[in-house]
C-alpha cells in the first residue's frame, strides 16, 4: 500500500512520528484539558485514515476536532 506522505512537513515520514507529532499537537490545542494525552489514549485506527490521505498531523487534529472544516 503507498502512502501520501511528505517528508518536507517536518513531521517525518513514518507512522511512529506522525503519531508523536499528533499528540504534541493536541496538547499544543488543548492544554487546558488534554495536556496530559499520551499515544496510548489515542484510538489510532480512527486517525489512521488521515494519515494515509497525507494529511499533517496538525491537519489532522484540525479535521478531527472539526475545526477549519469546510461545510
Amino acid at each position: 500500500m503507498a502512502y501520501a506522505i511528505s517528508t518536507t512537513g517536518g513531521w517525518g515520514d513514518t507512522w511512529t512520528q506522525w503519531r508523536q507529532a499528533v499528540v504534541i499537537a493536541i496538547r499544543s490545542d488543548f492544554p487546558e484539558v488534554l495536556q496530559d494525552i499520551g499515544e496510548t489514549d489515542i484510538d489510532w485506527d480512527a486517525w489512521r485514515p488521515y494519515y494515509e490521505q497525507g494529511h499533517s498531523p496538525q491537519s489532522a487534529v484540525d479535521q478531527a476536532f472539526l475545526r477549519n472544516v469546510e461545510v
